[in-house]
This record gives C-alpha cells, sequence and structure tokens, in this order.
C-alpha cells in the first residue's frame, strides 16, 4: 500500500494538490494548521503553518515548505523559488514579523516538504544549511516521499478509515484501472465500505460527525489516487464513473444524516466534487480532438452496434460535464463558467455531427442521453444544433420502426441487440423488443421545448401508424424518490408511470395539458430533491447516467409551459 501511496504523491503538483493534502494530513497527526497555501497572497516563503506536538510531546510551531519531485541543485539555490532563497526567506521575514504572539514562545520546526527525495548532490549542502542556522528555538527537518507516503497510509488510510481488508481491493481498482473491461467492483466496495455501510437512523454525535467528515475526506483521497493512476493509464473514463460514484453516494451520505448545513462536511463534499470537476476537464481536454474530427469516435464504422453505443455513451458524458458548468454559471453567476459549458456545448455539436451514429440509437435507454444533450444545448442556446438532431434522430428511429429493425431496443440489453442484429430472433420476438418507447415521447416533448412544431407534427401523425403496437411512456419521479436517486436505479421502487400517452394533433393542446398537470401537482416539482435545493441539480442528472434511472420530464416540463400563451385581459377578468 506504500508503494501506491508514494507513486500517487509522485504525481501531486505543488500548487492545488499538496498544499490541498497536507492540511488534512496534519489535522489526522493532531498538529492544526493555522494558515494554508494561498494563490496569488505573499506568504514568505511558508506554505502551511501548524501548531501541535512534536515527536517528543513538545508543543511546537511547524512551518512548511512545500515542494514536488526530487530536489537537485537546481531546486536548491537557482532562482527566487528555490529552497535555500525559500528558507532564507522564512528565517528574515516569517519568523521576524508573522510569528503569531501567542506562538512567539514556542519552538519552531521548519519543514521542507517533498514528494521526492533530497538529491545526494545537494545532501551536503542542506545538511550544511542546517547547522548554521539551527538555534536552542529554531530547528529544521526533511519530509521526503517515502516519509509522507508513511504517513498518508498511518493517518489518512489507518485502520479506522479503511478497514487493512479492504486495502487490497484498493490496490485490485489500481491494477485494473486502466482495462476498458473493469466494472469497477473494487473501487465501489470501498466507497460502500466508507459512504453506506453505517447506520444512518440514529441522530449523529458530536463525534461521530468527526468521524463521518474523516470519512468523507478519505473518499476524496480514494478518488485522487483513482484519478491519479487512470491518468496514468489512459482510461480517464474510469476515473469519471467512479467520480459520478463518489458525487452521488457522498452526497446521500451527508444527506441521510442530516449534515447538509453542518458545515465542515459541506466543506469535505465540495472537496470530492472539486476532484470530480477536475477529472471532467482532463477527459474533456484529452478525447476534445476526437470529438471534433471526421467519425473521431465511430472510427468509420458509422452503424455498428458497439459503436453507437460509444457514441451514445460519450454524448452523455460530454452534456454532462458540459451541464456541471452551467450549474456553477447559475450558482455563481460565472462568465467563466459560462464560457466552459458554451465550449462544451459546441464540441458536442462537432460530436453529434462528426458521428452519424449519433442519429441512429440502439437503446430505449439512450433517452437520458438525449435529454441530457438537449438540455446542455438549450442552456446554451443552441437551438438550431437540436432541431438539426432532432430531425435526423426522428427520421431514422421512425424508418427503424417501420422496418422492425435497427430500432431502440426497449430491454436495453445488449445480448438482445446482438440477437436482433445477428438475424437470431423470432417475429414475435422482435416484437416484445418494441413494446413500448420512452425515447419517442422524449423527442416529442424536446420538439415542441425547440418549437419545432413541424417535427412533432410528423411524429404525431405516425403514432397511430409506424409506431403502431408500440406504447408510448413516460417515468416521473415521486416524493419517495429522493432516497433512492442518490443510491442507484430509482424507477423500480419510485415514481409514476404515465402510459399509454396519446399525443395530441395540436401543440397547443399539448401545451394546456402540461399546464394543467403542472398546475394538478398530480407530478411533484423538482424541488423534492434536496440537491435541487441547495443549487446541485445537475447531480439528479448525473444519477440519471450514472444509474440509468429514466431522465424526469419535470426538467423540460417549465420550457414548454413557458409557450402558454399569456391570457387575455377578458379571460383575467372571468377568471377572477
Amino acid at each position: 500500500m506504500k508503494l501506491i501511496v508514494k507513486e500517487f504523491l509522485s504525481q501531486l503538483k505543488e500548487s492545488g494538490e499538496l498544499d490541498r493534502l497536507l492540511p488534512d494530513l496534519l489535522s489526522r497527526m493532531k498538529i492544526i494548521p493555522i494558515s494554508r497555501a494561498q494563490v496569488g497572497v505573499r506568504q514568505n516563503g511558508v506554505d502551511v503553518a501548524a501548531v501541535g506536538k512534536d515527536g517528543e510531546g513538545v508543543k511546537t510551531l511547524f512551518l512548511f515548505v512545500l515542494k514536488v519531485g526530487d530536489l537537485g541543485r537546481r531546486d536548491w539555490d537557482s532562482g527566487v523559488n528555490s529552497v535555500r532563497q525559500t528558507l532564507n526567506q522564512v528565517k528574515d521575514s516569517y519568523l521576524r514579523s508573522f510569528v503569531r504572539p501567542e506562538h512567539k514562545d514556542l519552538p519552531i520546526k521548519i519543514v521542507v516538504c517533498s514528494t521526492g527525495d533530497l538529491k545526494q548532490d545537494v545532501t551536503q549542502d542542506f545538511n550544511g544549511y542546517v547547522d548554521d542556522n539551527t538555534t536552542d528555538r529554531v530547528h529544521y527537518e526533511f519530509w521526503s516521499g517515502d516519509h509522507l507516503a508513511d504517513l498518508v497510509d498511518t493517518h489518512l488510510l489507518d485502520e479506522y478509515a479503511i478497514d487493512p481488508s479492504q486495502r487490497g481491493d484498493l490496490r485490485r481498482a489500481i491494477a485494473l484501472i486502466g482495462s476498458r473491461d473493469y466494472d469497477l467492483r473494487h473501487a465501489y466496495k470501498i466507497l460502500q465500505l466508507l459512504l453506506q455501510e453505517h447506520d444512518a437512523s440514529v441522530p449523529a454525535t458530536a463525534a461521530q460527525r468527526k468521524r463521518f467528515v474523516r470519512q468523507l475526506k478519505t473518499t476524496a483521497l480514494v478518488l485522487e489516487i483513482v484519478f491519479r493512476w487512470a491518468n496514468e493509464e489512459g482510461n480517464l473514463l474510469n476515473a469519471f464513473k467512479v467520480g459520478e460514484r463518489c458525487c452521488l453516494w457522498a452526497w446521500e451520505f451527508i444527506r441521510v444524516r442530516d449534515l447538509l448545513s453542518y458545515r465542515p462536511a459541506g466543506s469535505a463534499y465540495v472537496d470530492i466534487y472539486r476532484i470530480h470537476e477536475r477529472i471532467s476537464r482532463a477527459y474533456f481536454d484529452k478525447l476534445r480532438p476526437h470529438f471534433l474530427a471526421r467519425d473521431g469516435v465511430s472510427v468509420y464504422a458509422s452503424e455498428n452496434a458497439l459503436v453507437t453505443d460509444k457514441v451514445f455513451e460519450q454524448i452523455g458524458v460530454l452534456a454532462e460535464i458540459g451541464l456541471l458548468h452551467v450549474q456553477r454559471a447559475v450558482d455563481e453567476v460565472g462568465e467563466v463558467a459560462q464560457a466552459n459549458a458554451q465550449a462544451i456545448a459546441q464540441t458536442l455539436a462537432a460530436l453529434i455531427k462528426n458521428n452519424p451514429s449519433s442519429g441512429s440509437p440502439r437503446y430505449d435507454g439512450n433517452a437520458i442521453e438525449l435529454s441530457l444533450a438537449f438540455m446542455l444545448l438549450g442552456a446554451t442556446g443552441m437551438d438550431e444544433a437540436a432541431k438539426a438532431w432532432l430531425d435526423e434522430l426522428a427520421r431514422r428511429v421512425c424508418y427503424a420502426f417501420a422496418k422492425s429493425r435497427w430500432f431502440p431496443i426497449d430491454t436495453d440489453s445488449f445480448d438482445d441487440l446482438v440477437a436482433m442484429e445477428m438475424d437470431d430472433l423470432t417475429e414475435d420476438e422482435i416484437k416484445k423488443l418494441r413494446d413500448l418507447s420512452t425515447l419517442v415521447p422524449t423527442l416529442m416533448y424536446w420538439a415542441v421545448v425547440f418549437r419545432h412544431d413541424s417535427l412533432y407534427a410528423e411524429l404525431q401523425e405516425v403514432q397511430g401508424t409506424t409506431l403502431g403496437g408500440v406504447c408510448l411512456q413516460l417515468w416521473y419521479p415521486d416524493d419517495a424518490t429522493e432516497p433512492l436517486l442518490y443510491r442507484g436505479p430509482a424507477q423500480f421502487e419510485s415514481g409514476t408511470t404515465e402510459a399509454p400517452i396519446v399525443f395530441p394533433k395540436d401543440v397547443a393542446e399539448l401545451i394546456a395539458n402540461e399546464e394543467r398537470k403542472r398546475d394538478s401537482q398530480a407530478v411533484c416539482g423538482l424541488g423534492v430533491f434536496s440537491a435541487v435545493q441547495h443549487g446541485m441539480f445537475a447531480l439528479v442528472m448525473m444519477a440519471c447516467r450514472h444509474f440509468r434511472t429514466p431522465f424526469p420530464p419535470q426538467f423540460w416540463t417549465p420550457f414548454i409551459v413557458a409557450r402558454s400563451p399569456a391570457p387575455s385581459p377578458e379571460q383575467s377578468e372571468t377568471t377572477s
């Protein structure tokens, strides 16, 4: 385990990574940080300051200078950021003017903390500097990557956080993380241990709350390790999936324990969420050139069922990443986040255009990816791209249902899809695979959202002919969905199914029906979800993609109802 941790530490960057890990490590060692590294703020050589007992039990002021990688001669004394210059700055500036009054009489330990080793060619220089500057009150230490790995293994991954018997699962997860066929079972098993296997029915004591925060921080560390290893092995999709699972299970962890308003838990959750955002950014940066290239995902096998499945997987992942930025732009009114969402939406439109199989969904469950993508395209004003894709989807899906071949099968089973591709099914078996569809109603509603009324009319017209015998239906979450949504598929034990849906010929009638449905409160609003209440609406969409829970129509209903004409003065008077 120590070798895994050491390798993980060697990949950390000084800014934003090592300085984020060290304070958590020190806290677990009962050395309390009193200042942390800040970007753009003059710190007089000290990255992290902390107070606690040293190895001999003496209360001490610790001043940490953080460096990454092995330290050689250039690192020692070459430029203003070299180790020697930084130590001089601590001695000449920080110790003279920035030590707090309550710490003036404490012994001081200045620690050069690195993720690597002190190279042989600079060891003598460092030892000489220490000999020249050590006093009765000021002492120096060097923490190497090996020493840090020992401390992390002992204090952050200790037996109270991850059971020793489960550490083997972390090793297996890391060993297999690069495999495209790996189901991530070992990583999920660790997350289950950290985030699910604890009784949440009894109100938490203060000590238990601290323990819960520790578990969240350990989850963040596990995710960081998985991210680093997956990136090294060239399979960021697996890291993305683990990141989703961490975000969802951690949210449920703090929700059921009533910790949503507990600041330390909220801060620990944000750390997990931010790691997933970094995974998403790395994923987008790596695959964007492929998305922008013709057949960059399809690799010229435009209608192959396996390739089509991968194309829709990429559509869902890319749309989710974009929606995370939309959420941030809404929360923070951020121009940068909105610009990022716009760039991702443009890449999504290119992915759709460059891969023809994006118009031929093969699973009814691909309605989830479609809705995620349409949400992003709508949020970034790319209505024309959405309409063009809707046209292509409707044309191909109707043709496939008419031919009883290549249509989105309602079982979402790969085995059934392969059997149909190989002409290995009877006519009756094929009919059973087209018994129902949530994908067609999804297309029709999004056509109304984007004011593509001519396409709605075309689909409405064939619902009794080409789509004859296909039960059009949609699933709506209800009050019982929240406890299930972030844990796994929610549609089997909660929600309400509307079926069969018969779409009216007139779009205005559909809009009026949706308005009545909303006003009658027959369908619950999105406000029943804690994630939506706390401005994290993208978590609901993430849960749908990750656990294959149907996309809630409540997300598109407001856009449809918004098309309802305002009542005339005469109607308003009559109503009153």
